[in-house]
C-alpha cells in the first residue's frame, strides 16, 4: 500500500475555458471537494495549481469520495518526494517491493524541470528493475507506476481512480426536474447534476390513480448525497382532479393533455423558484407517450426550454446509470398511472391538442393546483455553511 500523503485531483473541461471562467468552476469544484470530505470526516488541506487540486491527506478513502464529486475526471493517491531523480527512483522502488511484480512499467510526466520524461523512464526503470527482479513491459505490465515530475516536488502513485466526470455542481443554473417515481427520471435528474446544475425536483401526485410518494422521498434523499452539500427542494403538486376532467372529457389523449398539464403547473413553479429549464425523464419511443409527435404536441407553445438527457439512451444503459446512481433499487418496482387508456393516443396532433387545452382551461387549473404545492427541504448542511479554514 502506497504511503500516502496526498490525492492529485484532475479534471477535463475546465481546462478548455477561458482563464476567469476557469478560475471561477476550480473554486467550485474544489468547494464541493472539500465539503464532500468534511461530511465523511477526512481531515485534510486542499491546494489549486498547476491544472490540479491537491488534497493533502493521509486518509485512504479520500481518493474514492473525491470520484464522486461531479467534475472530478480522476484521483490518485500519491506520495509526494522531491523532484530529484534519485528520490523518486527511491519512492518507486519502495512501492514495487512491496506488490514484487513479475512486470512493470513506469508511466512519466514532466513540467518544469531539468530532466526529461525518457530519463525518469530510463533511470526509475532502472532502479525497480535491478531492486526486484521484475521485467520492463511497457504494452501489459502487472503494475504501472506513475511519476508526475513537477518544479519543487513530484508525485509517485499506481491508482487512477476514475470520477464521474462533468461539470462541478453549482457552476450551471438551477433546473426543474419532474420525478415520477420510474426508473428514468432520478437518473435525468443526475444527468443534468452532472452537466453543473443544481435541481428542484417536481413530482405530480396523482393519487389515487398513481402512488410513487414514497420512491420520489428516497429517490430524492439519494440525489442529495450527490450533491457535496447542496440541499435540494422536493416539491409535490396533487393533480388527480385534472386527470379526472381529462380523461372524462378526451379519454384517448388522457397522457398527452395531463403532460400539458404538468408544462403548464412547471412553468409556474420554475417562475417561482427560478429554475432555468425543465427537465424531463423521456427516451424516444420507450413507451407509447413517448414518440416524436406526442412530445411535439405536448411541449408546443410551452414558452420555456424543456430538456430530455435520456432521449437518446435504451433502457438497459438507463438502469446501469440507475444503478450507479443507486436510485434503481427504489424504483424498479414503482407501479404504473391506472389512467392511461388501454389504447394510448400515439401520434397526437398539435392543434388539436392545443384546442382541447383551452377546452379544459388548463392554464387556469395549473394556476390554482401550484397554490397547493408542499416544499420539503432534502439533504444534509448546506454548503454555504463549509468551513474554509482547510484551504492552502
Amino acid at each position: 500500500m502506497i504511503s500516502q500523503d496526498v490525492v492529485l485531483v484532475r479534471y477535463g473541461e475546465i481546462t478548455l475555458k477561458d482563464s476567469w471562467t476557469r478560475q471561477n468552476w476550480e473554486r467550485i469544484l474544489a468547494g464541493n471537494i472539500a465539503f464532500s470530505l468534511k461530511r465523511a470526516g477526512v481531515e485534510h488541506r486542499m491546494e489549486r495549481g498547476e491544472g490540479r487540486i491537491f488534497v493533502h491527506t493521509s486518509d485512504l478513502l479520500a481518493s474514492e469520495i473525491i470520484a464522486r464529486v461531479f467534475g472530478v475526471v480522476s484521483a490518485s493517491p500519491a506520495q509526494t518526494v522531491a523532484s530529484d531523480l534519485d528520490e523518486i527512483s527511491r519512492a518507486a522502488v519502495e512501492l514495487a517491493l512491496l506488490k514484487k511484480p513479475d512486470s512493470f512499467a513506469i508511466r512519466p510526466r514532466r513540467s518544469g524541470v531539468s530532466f526529461s520524461s525518457e530519463q525518469i523512464g530510463r533511470v526509475v526503470g532502472d532502479a525497480v528493475r535491478i531492486a526486484t527482479g521484475s521485467l520492463v513491459d511497457l504494452d501489459r505490465p502487472e503494475m504501472e507506476i506513475y511519476v508526475e515530475a513537477r518544479r519543487g516536488r513530484s508525485f509517485i502513485f499506481t491508482d487512477i481512480v476514475k470520477g464521474v466526470g462533468g461539470l462541478p455542481l453549482g457552476s450551471q443554473g438551477t433546473m426543474l426536474v419532474l420525478i415520477s417515481g420510474g426508473i428514468d427520471s432520478p437518473v435525468a435528474a443526475w444527468m443534468m447534476m452532472k452537466r453543473g446544475c443544481p435541481v428542484v425536483l417536481l413530482h405530480f401526485d396523482s393519487r389515487p390513480y398513481a402512488d410513487a410518494i414514497e420512491q420520489c422521498t428516497r429517490c430524492s434523499e439519494v440525489l442529495a448525497e450527490w450533491t457535496s452539500g447542496r440541499k435540494i427542494d422536493f416539491i409535490t403538486i396533487p393533480i388527480s382532479r385534472g386527470i379526472e376532467k381529462i380523461a372524462a372529457h378526451y379519454p384517448k389523449a388522457t397522457c398527452v393533455l395531463c403532460r400539458r398539464l404538468m408544462y403548464r403547473i412547471a412553468t409556474e413553479v420554475m417562475e417561482i423558484k427560478e429554475c432555468l429549464g425543465v427537465v424531463t425523464g423521456y427516451s424516444m419511443g420507450q413507451v407509447a407517450s413517448q414518440t416524436a409527435d406526442n412530445i411535439l404536441a405536448e411541449q408546443a407553445a410551452v414558452g420555456v426550454p424543456v430538456f430530455h438527457p435520456l432521449i437518446s439512451l435504451d433502457k438497459t444503459e438507463i438502469v446501469d446509470l440507475a444503478r450507479k446512481v443507486g436510485t434503481y433499487g427504489i424504483t424498479e418496482e414503482t407501479k404504473s398511472c391506472t389512467a392511461v387508456p388501454k389504447k394510448p393516443m400515439t401520434r397526437a396532433k398539435r392543434d388539436e391538442i392545443l384546442r382541447a387545452e383551452e377546452v379544459l382551461g388548463l392554464r387556469e387549473m395549473a394556476k390554482d393546483l401550484v397554490k397547493e404545492m408542499i416544499v420539503t427541504r432534502i439533504g444534509q448542511k448546506d454548503i454555504a455553511d463549509q468551513d474554509k479554514s482547510n484551504w492552502i
